[in-house]
């Protein structure tokens, strides 16, 4: 009877649940995107927690009533995203509701409990879901794919970057190298990200200018496709990088003033698009300036704003030249608990990992 590994996370907007085998393959997932009221901004850390509470249960019901076998006669481990990332101070009241759930479904079944990171679950799920093989041997012994059944060695891999682009995140980490203590887990180091404000958070802050839903994510990418895939931006924002270190702000007083001043709606949407990449790109540039002797195999960019089609395609055109460009699938790069269990997976496996190439 093959044993299963259960993730959970539970960030600002979304409720998810994923369910994979031993070998890292998906079994089943579930995601709820919290609801924010018409004109509000966002949702406070209480009001997510109490939906997180509400919502749980729900996708528990759903998920069992999905599976062929009952999940705590399989069940091997639980993992769950304690906090949102690394840092010793870091926190966040949200993430409290999926740990108090985790921990009471572990101690009830007598599995373990692994406790993760928002950003290390991005991550892992993004390198999932990316195609990787170009950065293993040409003889195949290094590959590493779910159908084949090999396992990874991480060290093929490290050193690389990955860009964290999400409305409470924008941070480029190196990853040196991944570490199995207590847990699994990544060993990097935070080398580039805002000054100001995240890049969702400019394009939530560009939504709510623009009177569209929160979070205003896909609102803004299907605004700005409304006047077709090839559409050019109005003009070219100002991007601004200190000692390495980006500033989006400018780009919301732009949005502002540009609405002021009846820029059509599209076109405003198209253009902050283009400022974020320009942006993005140029922290790049200035870490890979610094250290031109010690590039990194590769960068991958995972978190919502790179789920944006014209965000992606910017930076690939931009980057490729300069590093090579790895994406998560649009649907791993959005808040998912399947890089919580695949975390899980790599723990009680000892740092074995397949990965879908």
């Amino acid at each position: 009877m093959k044993k299963v590994f259960l993730g959970l996370d539970t960030s600002c907007y979304t409720t998810s649940l994923a369910l994979t085998d031993g070998e890292g393959r998906l079994l089943h997932q579930q995601r709820r995107l919290l609801p924010v009221k018409a004109g509000e901004k966002g949702l406070r850390q209480s009001e997510a927690f109490y939906q997180h509470m509400l919502y749980i249960p729900e996708l528990f019901k759903e998920m069992e009533a999905a599976l062929p076998f009952t999940l705590t006669d399989r069940l091997a481990a639980v993992a769950v995203s304690a906090k949102p990332c690394r840092r010793q101070e870091s926190y966040m009241p949200v993430f409290r509701a999926g740990q108090a759930v985790a921990q009471a479904l572990a101690a009830a079944a007598a599995v373990p409990l692994i406790s993760t990171t928002h950003q290390e679950g991005h991550l892992m799920a993004a390198l999932w879901s990316a195609d990787l093989r170009p950065f293993f041997d040409s003889s195949g012994t290094g590959a590493f794919c779910l159908a084949k059944g090999k396992t990874m060695d991480w060290q093929q891999l490290c050193p690389f970057l990955a860009f964290h682009l999400s409305g409470g995140t924008t941070e480029l980490i190196l990853v040196h190298q991944v570490v199995q203590d207590q847990f699994f887990c990544f060993d990097y180091s935070v080398v580039s990200g805002t000054l100001d404000i995240p890049a969702g958070q400019l394009i939530d802050r560009t939504g709510q200018i623009l009177g569209l839903p929160f979070p205003a994510g896909p609102h803004l990418e299907n605004l700005a496709l409304s006047k077709g895939p090839a559409a050019k931006p109005l003009e070219s924002i100002p991007t601004h990088c200190r000692q390495g270190f980006i500033s989006l702000s400018g780009g919301e007083a732009w949005a502002k003033r540009s609405i002021a001043g009846g820029k059509e709606a599209a076109e405003i949407a198209r253009t902050i698009e283009h400022y974020i990449a320009g942006s993005l790109v140029k922290a790049v540039d200035a870490y890979l300036g610094r250290k031109p002797e010690e590039l990194p195999k590769f960068i991958v960019f995972m978190g919502g704003v790179a789920s944006n089609a014209y965000i992606r395609q910017l930076l690939q055109t931009r980057l490729e030249r300069k590093i090579p460009c790895v994406f998560a699938l649009p649907e791993y790069s959005t808040d998912n608990a399947l890089g919580t269990a695949l975390i899980g997976v790599a723990s009680v496996n000892k740092g074995s990992m397949p990965l879908n190439c």
